[in-house]
């Protein structure tokens, strides 16, 4: 069965609540585990037998395609689908009107295969959810047995409520729907199924993680970093390594240094002599850090270089960046209201845009997010957020 079922992807959207790291590329290519966000989904359609997947794109859809391109390097054949204006859900699935039965998964959500395997198995017209503390962009379910009542926006802040995900099992039936919906206004997806009837529920019991906030994106790095191996190469001077820790090719790790995993170092890098790195921390290809320095629980991605003496904890610094040495993240936990939403988040850092330029001795407070191409003068001390200069 799973042979004859096919994929669709929505990711065309920006994600502007992770601003900066979205200046110009799409959430779903935000890496984690240095790997983007949608090769996680890719690869689970994949192994759950899924083959032939459409992606809807838009925001800098070049992005995905120069690094997915066929998708037979991932074991699929992929076909792009624009969506020239990103109005809503609804309306993005309708770009990819399909006379087949199809599983739908956003693609800025790290999902194991057992949730595709799982829908597999189930009738059309069957929705994912999962039970979460945590208020998302998707709402809270309102079921009785395995039924759909209604999708609810609004979600109470203390309670466990059941979270739709925005994975589905469908028909081709759906896009009559959607088309109804989109000739009265309404563009977003659980609004659509709201008007339906009939629509089941399947509770997860796999993983689903979101990223709404850029500090989530730590969570989802860790998890990715589950899967690290032990596999180390380039050159390893007499440094201590202990668990799972991936050393990329041409890497160079400098005498004294501590790394404890899990932890996943890309191509080409270089950690400068006596530093340490923490478990759930993931550095890209072609980055540099100084000696002396301290990094853990953190993103730090590609073609970055980071001065000696620097510590960073809980915090994600963007590709392209250069920072002087003895840069201080100070993480802890913080309350900040984003996009009228007051956000909680618990032991969080700082959150570099791409391409930033960062003097010598600058400390950032917890929760300050340093927007793409910025510029900080030596010796500064960040407590207020900047703009992205893109």
């Amino acid at each position: 069965m799973a042979e004859h079922m096919k994929g669709i992807i929505l990711a065309a959207g920006e994600g502007k609540r992770l601003r900066p790291l979205t200046a110009s590329m799409p959430k779903v290519m935000i890496p984690v585990g240095n790997r983007p966000i949608l090769q996680y989904v890719i690869e689970s359609m994949a192994s759950s037998g899924i083959r032939e997947i459409s992606i809807v794109v838009g925001y800098h859809s070049e992005k995905i395609k120069q690094y997915f391109g066929n998708g037979r390097n991932f074991g699929v054949e992929i076909e792009y689908i624009m969506q020239e204006k990103q109005l809503g859900t609804a309306h993005a699935l309708y770009q990819a009107k399909t006379d087949e039965d199809f599983i739908l998964v956003p693609g800025d959500n790290i999902i194991s295969d057992e949730c595709i395997k799982g829908l597999i198995k189930k009738d059309n017209n069957t929705i994912l959810g999962v039970f979460s503390q945590n208020a998302s962009k998707y709402g809270v379910v309102e079921y009785r047995e395995n039924k759909v009542l209604k999708i609810m926006e609004k979600i109470p802040e203390t309670e466990e409520n059941l979270i739709f995900t925005g994975i589905g099992r469908f028909g081709p039936e759906i896009f009559e729907e959607i088309e109804a919906s989109l000739n009265e206004g309404i563009y977003e997806f659980p609004k659509v199924l709201n008007r339906m009837k009939g629509i089941k529920l399947h509770v997860a019991e796999c993983l689903w993680k979101d990223a709404v906030y850029p500090w989530d994106l730590i969570e989802l790095n860790s998890w990715a970093l589950k899967g690290a191996l032990r596999q180390i190469s380039g050159k390893i001077e007499k440094a201590e390594i202990i668990g799972k820790v991936e050393i990329g090719e041409g890497t160079v790790i400098s005498g004294g240094t501590y790394i404890r995993g899990p932890v996943r170092i890309g191509k080409n890098c270089y950690i400068g002599p006596n530093s340490v790195i923490l478990p759930d921390t993931s550095i890209g290809n072609d980055v540099s850090i100084g000696a002396q320095s301290l990094i853990k629980n953190s993103i730090i991605m590609s073609s970055t270089t980071i001065g000696h003496q620097s510590a960073i904890e809980n915090s994600i610094i963007a590709r392209g960046c250069s920072i002087g040495p003895r840069f201080h993240s100070i993480s802890s936990s913080f309350r900040k209201i984003i996009d009228r939403e007051v956000v909680e988040i618990r032991d969080g850092g700082a959150v570099v845009g791409e391409d930033s330029r960062i003097g010598a001795d600058v400390s950032i407070y917890p929760g300050c997010r340093i927007g793409a191409e910025s510029r900080i003068p030596s010796g500064t001390v960040m407590k207020e957020e900047m703009e992205d200069e893109v």
